[in-house]
This record gives structure tokens, sequence and C-alpha cells, in this order.
């Protein structure tokens, strides 16, 4: 069976990784059979996560290419309706949510004060011994000085928000009054914004970026819509 190797669960999430949500949101919607594995990047070709291994043993990395990969055994593609300008449209959103939604999210975790003194002992769970006492400093650290070049620091949640907020509100324009971002069907560019929404609207712990997402009721209602289509039979752990 395909193994599907990604973090475990956390915070009532599926998955914390908002990449590896998608490919396993993508895998559930398309009842493709597989198994998860808990693993953590070093078992990882690419040193990252997620990473597939298929039934004839061959592995694959990246969210996008697990994704291209099953699209292309299928009878009906899912993008097979758009046309080149859609295609590019989903591109550029699917690129900006992901590397914008992607940092912010993880500022909420390692660098808003109070999102790190909620995430740090769920963490330290995962960590035995003197690599839990140790290994989340030094991540966040790294973590510190990669965000401060993108102007995001622990001593201004406000500004650090700011473009998250922004993105969330265009996010909520684009799709208006529509089911899914690119009109009444559902495409491959939902698996992934879903994915990184979820991690931020279902996340349990409150900030400025978690409540004004919150507050967009378009946004909470396409979430429920997928969770419906996808993670039905889904318990919370």
């Amino acid at each position: 069976m395909i193994q599907l190797h990604q973090f475990r669960p956390f915070w009532g999430l599926p998955n914390a990784s908002p990449f590896c949500m998608k490919v396993e949101t993508y895998l559930r919607y398309r009842k493709i059979e597989f198994k998860t594995v808990p693993s953590n990047p070093r078992q990882s070709p690419s040193k990252k996560i997620p990473f597939i291994i298929t039934d004839d043993g061959q592995t694959i990395t990246d969210s996008e290419q697990i994704i291209a990969h099953f699209e292309a055994l299928q009878p009906d593609p899912m993008d097979a309706d758009l046309s080149h300008e859609k295609k590019a449209l989903a591109y550029l959103i699917r690129s900006k949510v992901e590397e914008e939604l992607y940092w912010q999210i993880t500022y909420m975790r390692w660098g808003d004060p109070q999102g790190w003194k909620v995430f740090l002992p769920d963490l330290k769970k995962h960590m035995q011994g003197l690599k839990g006492k140790v290994l989340p400093w030094i991540i966040r650290r790294m973590l510190l000085k990669q965000m401060s070049q993108r102007g995001m620091t622990s001593n201004d949640t406000t500004t650090s928000y700011a473009s998250g907020i922004q993105l969330i509100e265009v996010l909520a324009h684009l799709l208006g009054d529509k089911p899914y971002f690119l009109g009444e069907k559902i495409h491959t560019l939902d698996m992934s914004i879903y994915a990184f929404l979820a991690n931020i609207i279902d996340q349990p712990y409150t900030n400025l970026l978690h409540s004004y997402a919150n507050n967009m009721d378009n946004l909470s209602a396409y979430c429920q819509r997928i969770k419906q289509l996808a993670w039905n039979d889904w318990q919370v752990l």
C-alpha cells in the first residue's frame, strides 16, 4: 500500500504541516488507499516532508509533485476543465498562499510569544530527553532569524501578522460566494488553500490572524465544505 510519510496529528488538526495536510486531503478526497507513517525530515530524501513511497517502491517528495503523480493516473483529472489562463491563475494563487501563509503559520507557533508559550510544551512531548530540552530552542533561533528577514519579530505581533491578514482578506474577496476558488467545481488548488486555512482557522489558540480568519464567514464555510468531502470520518486525536 502507498505510504504517506508525514508528521503526527497535532492540536486537533490532522497535521500541523499544511503541506502534509494538503497531500492527505487530496488522497482522501480521491479515495486513494494509503497508510500514514509518522516520520521526520531526516528520513526524507529531500530532507522535507511529506514524501510518499508508491506501491512499486518509488519515492516522491514535494506535495505538488505527489498530487501531480496521482492525477496523471486518474481517468478524470481534477483540473482538466481549466483553461490555460485559469491554470496560470491557480498557480499564482497557490504560490502566494503557500509562501505567505507558511511563514504566518510558522510565526503563530514559533515567533508570537503567546503562541510559543503554548506550542513549546506540546512540541516537547514528542522529543525525549536532551533533545526536548535543546532542539526546540535551536530550531526557534534559526526560524526567528529567517522570520526577521521577512519583517516578522516577536516584539511586534501587529506588524508581523499584517501581511497574513491582508492575504486572508484578499482570499475572502476572491472566493466571494463561490463554493470553491475557481468556481462551482473543486480543483487541486483547493487542496492547498484548504490545508493552509485550516491550520489557521482550526488551530486551538487565538491570535490576530486566527481571529481575523474566523471572522470571514465564507472562508470558514469553505473549510467546512472540504472537511465534509475529505475528512468527515476523521476523529480528532
